[in-house]
């Protein structure tokens, strides 16, 4: 066994053992690890490694800390007073439902397991990160394992669109470009929490790796999701850092423009077709006309036709010249959704878009009661980490745009972390009131000489009165 499988080996059960022995957070940072290290897809990994679902370990171990530890804060909120989460149940179950009608069968299994495994990762989060210094420890091990995915881009890259990353559902260069554009936002916030000089300093490193690795998967949708990202990132910054984010921004932009070159920016000049058909150009094109053709096949099934049904009605509803490689080795020409919303709606019917529509509706609000909160009250390190949760959700909901990352799970880390957030601050604010004193009895008044002389002394009788 290689030295980088030992060193794993014993990060994983050392993450395992602090689960139990100190606290959650530990199982929950291990199993976020395992999801950038994926060792089945490494070199190092192969062999012994290969056969183990360390994911599905680290979530068990996770989940049974959380059951039996005492270290545990109860939530402020429960559970099920987040919108958010009420969602994803509901969604779950009707992609269960949809399992009677998919076309695709296999698909739709694969994409409800997915969803089943959202909601365990949801409690997890949630559970687990039960204070700032908690939130702090997911988000530094999340910029970890994003730098690890730009060391594999600074050592593998060889020219092209560089898909290697290696990670659950991060392999596709898109995919992979919106997680190192969440992994930025994420370190630029740690960045401008941390009042150590080693924090700094390891993340001066980190962060420009992460921005390498985004330029060498040459993705549209990540460069408009960083973009965006950077813009929501300022506005949410609270006053009393925006002096310093603005020059830090100005530094990222150079760094950023030093990093991509010709290729990377001859690329980002075809958005300017939004994805006209222009022979000899890659424009992206033909996702207008896969729009206008998933539209066509919702109001043919509008409850949805099961995972994946874009791509099994293609044929039907796209011109060829649009339709591409199925990837199946000598299988059918198809082509596949491009858009988010567009997979919830066709895909998943009415319900879906509801349920994509609701969500994103409850991340704008939490983000907009969160910032209020913030400008006004002094929360420290909770105000300097919202910018990036922020610019983190809307970046990948304008990634939604252009890729279809219905199975992204760095969606459901954020969504838990925000809904994490929110509790802490209620918590905080209702521990700020303050509780009013018991109120003390009040002693029954002295009559007056007056009433004394009315009622007379006791034994005398009073004049006028009758025994």
């Amino acid at each position: 066994m290689s030295i980088p499988a030992l060193l794993f080996l014993a990060a994983f059960l050392a993450g395992c053992f602090f689960a139990f022995a100190r606290h959650p957070i530990y199982g929950l940072m291990t199993y976020v690890a395992v999801f950038f290290l994926n060792p089945p897809s490494r070199w190092w990994g192969q062999g012994l490694l290969s056969y183990g679902r360390w994911a599905v370990m680290a979530a068990f171990v996770t989940l049974l800390a959380v059951l039996l530890s005492r270290k545990l804060k109860p939530p402020h909120i429960p559970m099920p007073r987040h919108a958010a989460f009420v969602l994803y149940l509901l969604f779950t179950a009707w992609l269960m439902l949809q399992s009677a009608w998919a076309m695709d069968a296999l698909e739709h299994r694969e994409l409800l397991s997915y969803y089943l495994k959202f909601v365990i990762v949801f409690f997890l989060v949630y559970r687990c990160i039960d204070s700032d210094k908690h939130l702090v420890m997911v988000m530094w091990t999340f910029v970890a394992g994003c730098f690890y995915f730009g060391w594999i881009a600074y050592t593998t890259y060889e020219g092209g669109r560089f898909e290697g990353f290696g990670g659950p559902g991060t392999a596709e260069a898109n995919a992979g470009a919106l997680v190192c554009v969440t992994g930025v936002f994420t370190g630029s916030v740690l960045f401008l929490n941390s009042k150590s000089w080693r924090e700094r300093a390891a993340l001066i490193v980190m962060i420009p790796f992460i921005l390498n690795a985004l330029v060498t998967t040459g993705s549209r949708s990540g460069f408009l999701a960083l973009t965006v990202g950077g813009i929501v990132f300022n506005y949410f910054t609270p006053k009393q850092h925006r002096k310093w984010v603005r020059r830090l921004s100005v530094i990222a932009v150079a760094l950023f423009l030093s990093l991509a070159g010709g290729i990377f920016w001859s690329r980002m000049q075809t958005i300017e077709h939004a994805g006209a058909d222009i022979e000899g150009v890659d424009t992206g094109g033909g996702r207008l006309e896969i729009i206008e053709a998933q539209w066509r096949m919702f109001k043919e099934y509008p409850l949805g036709c099961g995972a994946t049904c874009t791509a099994v009605l293609s044929t039907q509803y796209i011109d060829a010249k649009f339709l591409t490689d199925s990837g199946m080795g000598g299988g059918p020409m198809v082509r596949a959704s491009h858009n988010t919303f567009m997979t919830m709606l066709t895909e998943h019917g009415i319900p879906g878009a509801t349920f994509y529509i609701m969500l994103l509706l409850w991340i704008l609000s939490r983000v907009r009661r969160l910032g209020k909160a913030y400008q006004t009250e002094d929360h420290g390190m909770m105000a300097a980490l919202l910018p990036g949760v922020a610019a983190v959700l809307l970046g990948i909901t304008v990634g939604d745009m252009f890729v279809t990352h219905a199975r992204l799970e760095v969606r459901i880390w954020f969504i838990g972390i925000l809904m994490a957030m929110y509790n802490l601050m209620v918590a905080r604010q209702q521990a700020a009131v303050p509780v009013p004193a018991a109120a003390e009895p009040v002693p029954p008044a002295k009559p007056s000489r007056v009433q004394v002389a009315r009622r007379g002394a006791p034994g005398q009788a009073v004049p006028g009165r009758r025994r």
